[in-house]
């Protein structure tokens, strides 16, 4: 099963609040750089001229099986991070996460 790990439309969708929607749109673009950077998914959640994806969906086929572990246990964690007023650009739980993944992969 193909499972859905991040809609960006729908986190859009779920307030009308302006702020909210500038919070996703600056969390989704930290984390898809992230995860790009570190060649964890597998398609370009970027249009040409450097902006997301309006119909952005990533499933767990799109992320390597590292992706999907750091999306199962560090993004969650992240996310609660910024849910309580962490700096979004802090990736330190991502980049700590990705870290201590790649040690159990050796």
């Amino acid at each position: 099963m193909d499972i859905l790990r991040f809609n960006y439309s729908t986190l859009l969708k779920r307030s009308k609040s302006r702020s909210y929607q500038l919070q996703v749109m600056e969390l989704t673009k930290v984390l898809m750089t992230f995860l790009k950077d570190n060649s964890l998914i597998n398609l370009e959640p970027f249009n040409e001229n450097g902006s997301l994806k309006e119909d952005l969906i990533i499933r767990k086929s799109n992320l390597s099986d590292i992706g999907n572990q750091l999306f199962n246990i560090y993004y969650p964690k992240w996310s609660n991070y910024i849910d309580c007023g962490g700096n979004i650009e802090n990736i330190k739980i991502l980049e700590n996460g990705l870290r201590a993944l790649l040690k159990t992969k050796i």
